[in-house]
């Protein structure tokens, strides 16, 4: 693989001063992918810079597990293999409060289209039980993480069209990024407080529920009374950072028994390394009962066997389709991208920061039991569109009209 040489001093200075917010002595966790290296590189000498006692660099090759998946397919012993320091590291990152970094690379959507859908499925719960406290240290922000992308050539081709390079993308995604402001880091702070306005608007409608109407959509999601709005920053020990560089987003945790009606998914999702396109979802009191794809479908059904939460909501997000992602008319088979474009949904499990109660629900029986949704998953797929129309209905059967024609009225 030939690496583009971009300058990505600015993206590294966003990503650790802001994303992260390092704070001097922190050690640093960066998960990044070989197209990745040299952003990760260049996040690494940031963080140093800033004053990071420690910078872990941990390399994800979809190549490699591809190989892992195809020679141990039907072996569930040789699939739950994990090596045995992987408590002791949890208990490091956990209890000295390290920060994580995930590069994201989109070079390769649909490697893993061939491979073993049941052993995917094995192979996905398998280890993620074994990294469950990390993971749910992730969701309930009790540590700083940032999520990026990084561009590349077969992403561009995938994204502008054929013949086009990195430099193309990257160009066309730094005014997303708002790396072409004076002040990126203040830029992204203005556009996070925009964010937290309108989560707080939402939050004092007090609603119980939300409908999407739409083409092919008609869905209703309940919401619980401890449900509350969120978006943009996060506070982790005191200090905010921004989990997801770009967002667009103001999300919620609903209420695990109450989704109802049928949803178009309106881009493709890529689920374990397969691109889904064309799915619709079927809910019924709380359940996804019945599902499609055109193209995926094996994919999909591995997932929702993930276990019963899989097939339950733990996350409902709106976007606006006036976004500057949507506005770009273009398709990014990227969920970091993609999941700003438009309204979206989860199925998996939910986020116990979006509850008011959230903190005291620290095990997967008070979560259930509380209206959260517990999974070893998570997987957004957008619903939105330039005419999707969102209704807000509150507690006494008020409703309010939130998104008509893809546009926020709030």
């Amino acid at each position: 693989m030939v690496l583009e040489e971009i300058d990505y001093t600015g993206y590294a200075e966003l990503l650790i001063d802001t994303g992260i917010n390092l704070r001097k002595g922190q050690n640093l966790l960066i998960r990044y992918h070989i197209g990745g290296s040299l952003l990760a590189r260049r996040c690494a000498e940031v963080a140093y810079a800033r004053g990071a006692a420690y910078v872990d660099m941990r390399l994800h090759d979809l190549h490699i597990l591809k190989s892992r998946i195809t020679a141990q397919a039907g072996d569930e012993k040789a699939l739950a293999a994990s090596p045995g320091w992987l408590d002791a590291w949890q208990d490091t990152v956990l209890e000295e409060g390290w920060g994580y970094l995930a590069l994201e690379s989109f070079e390769d959507v649909g490697l893993l289209a061939d491979a073993d859908q049941n052993a995917m499925m094995l192979h996905e719960k398998l280890q993620q039980q074994k990294v469950r406290r990390f993971r749910d240290a992730v969701t309930s922000h009790k540590i700083p993480w940032c999520v990026a992308g990084v561009p590349g050539p077969l992403w561009a081709e995938r994204v502008l069209g054929k013949g086009k390079t990195t430099a193309d993308l990257w160009r066309m995604l730094r005014p997303i990024l708002l790396l072409d402001r004076e002040n990126p880091s203040l830029a992204w702070k203005e556009k996070a407080g925009a964010l937290v306005e309108r989560a707080d608007k939402l939050n004092s409608l007090k609603l119980d529920a939300l409908r999407f109407t739409d083409e092919g959509t008609d869905l209703t999601i309940g919401l619980l009374n401890t449900s509350k709005w969120m978006g943009g920053p996060e506070e982790t020990d005191g200090r905010l950072n921004i989990p997801n560089i770009p967002t667009e987003e103001v999300f919620t945790t609903p209420d695990r028994m109450r989704c109802s009606g049928i949803v178009r998914i309106t881009r493709p999702v890529e689920v374990r390394g397969t691109l889904v396109i064309g799915a619709e979802f079927t809910f019924k009191d709380g359940i996804l009962v019945d599902f499609d794809a055109e193209e995926g479908r094996d994919a999909l059904t591995g997932y929702v066997e993930t276990g019963s939460g899989a097939r339950r909501l733990g996350e409902v997000a709106l976007v606006g389709e006036d976004s500057p992602i949507a506005m770009s008319g273009l398709t990014f088979d990227s969920i970091l991208f993609d999941e700003n474009a438009s309204c979206h949904i989860a199925l998996g499990s939910g986020y116990v920061s979006c509850l008011v109660n959230g903190g005291d629900l620290d095990t997967d029986e008070k979560k259930e039991a509380a209206g959260c949704n517990t999974s070893l998953v998570h997987r957004d797929f957008m619903i939105g569109s330039p005419t999707i129309s969102v209704t807000g209905i509150s507690r006494d059967g008020r409703e309010t009209a939130i998104i008509r024609d893809g546009k926020f009225l709030i």
